[in-house]
């Protein structure tokens, strides 16, 4: 079996990735709320932002599964996989869905309601991770599962709402979770490609 941090490591990059993305896409793309579409003008952005957001959520989505099916924290009597698998395969749905109505043209009011239910979940999981202590830092952890949350419940009134303040808004949550990500992302990396001494 695949080490667990294999793609644990990809998978805080892949995170880290999406905000990026989906912030560009709050800021680039000439969408308006009151008729739930993308003007013609930005329908060639549209279709390229999808491809890489419907890729790295189907990377997502496909390592939420195989740490669902896998189940690769045996030690912790399975919290982990729950923890990890459950969020990732869920994130990568909502991503998924937002490349979907993206090159496809169609508006992301319906995404949003998702996005609010996974954003929901993070935080049921950030609750966890405090309450139950479930990693050497908790404070962080929660922070981490925290940050994507707020983008998501946030991308109701960014999707519903022709104001852009409240697009700048949601792009900088995204940004912000991505910029923790990163950091998430390249400690990790460091410390699992240390050579042992």
């Amino acid at each position: 079996m695949v080490p667990p941090f294999d793609f644990l490591d990809s998978m805080m990059w892949g995170i880290a990735a999406s905000g990026i993305l989906v912030g560009i896409a709050a800021l680039r793309l000439p969408y308006k709320a009151s008729s739930d579409s993308i003007e013609e003008k930005g329908k060639g952005l549209s279709k390229g932002l999808a491809i890489p957001i419907g890729i790295t959520g189907f990377y997502l989505f496909m390592t939420g599964i195989a740490i669902s099916f896998l189940w690769p924290f045996t030690f912790s009597g399975g919290v982990y996989n729950v923890l990890f698998g459950g969020s990732a395969s869920l994130a990568g749905l909502v991503l998924l869905s937002i490349s979907a109505a993206l090159f496809l043209g169609h508006g992301l009011q319906a995404s949003s309601y998702f996005a609010l239910v996974v954003g929901l979940y993070l935080v049921v999981d950030a609750y966890s991770i405090l309450s139950y202590k479930l990693t050497s830092n908790p404070t962080l952890s929660t922070l981490l599962y925290l940050a994507p949350a707020a983008a998501l419940i946030f991308s109701v009134p960014a999707t519903h709402v022709d104001n852009k303040w409240l697009r700048w808004l949601f792009a900088i949550f995204a940004f912000l979770f991505a910029a923790a990500w990163l950091y998430f992302g390249y400690s990790a990396s460091t410390g699992h490609l240390k050579p042992p001494s």
